[in-house]
C-alpha cells in the first residue's frame, strides 16, 4: 500500500452507531446508584494512508430494534459517511464477541478478523450455558460460520497487528476481552472496548458491572493506566473519548 513518509501515525475515528437509556449499575461495579445512564454504541475506524482497520462492528439493525436502541446506523453506512467502503477494511479486531460489538461481522466478507482464542473458546462453550452470560450474545450461527471460515486469526495474548497497532489481552468483562493500543503523533491512544465502558470507570478506577472475573477487570484498568495513554476510547460513554491531560 502507498503511504507518504509523513503519514506514519494512525488516526482513530469513532463511528456513532446507536444510543440507549440503560442503568448505571450495569456498568459501574457494585454501584448503589440505580438511576438511568445514557450510553452509546460505537465502532472505531483506524486509518493510516490507505490502510483501514476496524475495531468492532457494532450491532445489527434487527438486534438493535429488539433491544430498544435508538438512532441506529449500520456500521457500513457510518463508514461510508467518512468516505470508506467496506472493501477497504483489510482487518477487523473484535474486542470481544458480545452482540453489540461483533454481530455485524457478516458485512465484512473480505476482511481478516482478530479474536482472542480464549474468547472463541468461551463463545463456543460455557457462554451459552446460562442466561447470565448468554443474554449478551446474538447471531450465533453467523459468528460460528465466521469462526470456521478460515478468516479468523485466533490471537494468543498480546500481539502486534501492524506497526503502531497492538492488541493486548485483558479479560475481565469476558475471558477474551482485548484492548487496542494505537500509536499516534501525540502519544498512544487506547480503544478499551468494554474493559472500560464509561469514562468514569477509568477516572474513578471502578470496573465494569458486567464481567466474568472482577480481579481481571481491575487488572485491566491497571494495564490501561500503565500505558499512560493520551486518549481513551471507552466502550459506551456518551462522550466519544476521554482525553487524559495528566498521565498517571
Amino acid at each position: 500500500m502507498n503511504r507518504s513518509s509523513n503519514d506514519v501515525h494512525w488516526r482513530v475515528d469513532p463511528l456513532e452507531l446507536a444510543c440507549r437509556t440503560a442503568r448505571l449499575a450495569w456498568f459501574y461495579y457494585l454501584s448503589e446508584e440505580s438511576g438511568p445512564q445514557e450510553i452509546a454504541y460505537r465502532a472505531w475506524l483506524l486509518r493510516r494512508g490507505d490502510e483501514c482497520i476496524l475495531v468492532d462492528t457494532g450491532p445489527p439493525l434487527d438486534e438493535a430494534m429488539r433491544r430498544g436502541l435508538r438512532d441506529t446506523v449500520r456500521v457500513d453506512v457510518a463508514m461510508r459517511a467518512l468516505g470508506v467502503a467496506v472493501e477497504q477494511v483489510t482487518d477487523v479486531v473484535l474486542t470481544h464477541l458480545h452482540w453489540d460489538h461483533a454481530a455485524s461481522s457478516d458485512l465484512f466478507e473480505q476482511a481478516t478478523f482478530h479474536v482472542q482464542s480464549s474468547e472463541i473458546r468461551f463463545f463456543r462453550n460455557e457462554a451459552h450455558e446460562h442466561p447470565a452470560t448468554s443474554r449478551f450474545f446474538s447471531h450465533r450461527e453467523m459468528l460460528n460460520a465466521l469462526l470456521d471460515s478460515g478468516r479468523v486469526q485466533a490471537v494468543e495474548g498480546d500481539s502486534i497487528l501492524r506497526d503502531g497497532v497492538r492488541l493486548v489481552h485483558v479479560g475481565g468483562h469476558t475471558p477474551g476481552s482485548q484492548i487496542v493500543v494505537v500509536d499516534r503523533s501525540d502519544g498512544c491512544a487506547v480503544i478499551a472496548g468494554d474493559a472500560i465502558p464509561l469514562n468514569r470507570n477509568y477516572s474513578d478506577f471502578v470496573p465494569n458491572g458486567i464481567l466474568v472475573n472482577v480481579v481481571d477487570a481491575v487488572a485491566a484498568l491497571k494495564t490501561v493506566r500503565a500505558l499512560r495513554p493520551v486518549e481513551i476510547y471507552t466502550g459506551h460513554d456518551p462522550m466519544p473519548s476521554l482525553l487524559i491531560s495528566t498521565n498517571r
